[in-house]
């Protein structure tokens, strides 16, 4: 478990298989005496869902997927669009990019342009 902050996991990344010195915050157990779990509310947060049924179909619905959430994470930020509507576009970006079962590589590049066009057409 960790905080929701990227900074570790790319540092991580980054630097493997070394582990670099840092002065990141971390995760204190003891300030959270009590965790509880509850199952996801996948109607109102439907990138879940969209996520496993990309993940499932393969070829290059995961790029799709990855693509759109960039282009639509990005206009949420800069309050573009709303929370729930990056779950719209991101779908819309599925249904609407060609599926390709076996991508080479230049498949997923050119996947992966093609979806950040069509997902900044979705909400200028």
């Amino acid at each position: 478990m960790g905080l929701p902050d990227m900074k570790l996991p790319i540092q991580y990344a980054l630097a493997f298989p070394e582990h670099l010195p840092n002065n990141h915050k971390r995760y204190e157990l003891k300030n959270f005496p009590s965790l509880t779990f509850e199952m996801a509310d996948t109607k109102t947060f439907r990138n879940l869902t969209l996520a496993k049924e990309a993940m499932y179909r393969g070829g290059n619905a995961p790029c799709v997927l990855n693509a759109a959430n960039e282009i639509v994470v990005e206009a949420f930020l800069k309050n573009k669009i709303g929370f729930l509507e990056m779950s719209d576009i991101i779908e819309k970006c599925l249904e609407t990019i060609p599926f390709l079962e076996h991508p080479s590589m230049d498949d997923y590049v050119a996947c992966d342009a093609e979806t950040r066009k069509l997902a900044l057409t979705l909400y200028k």
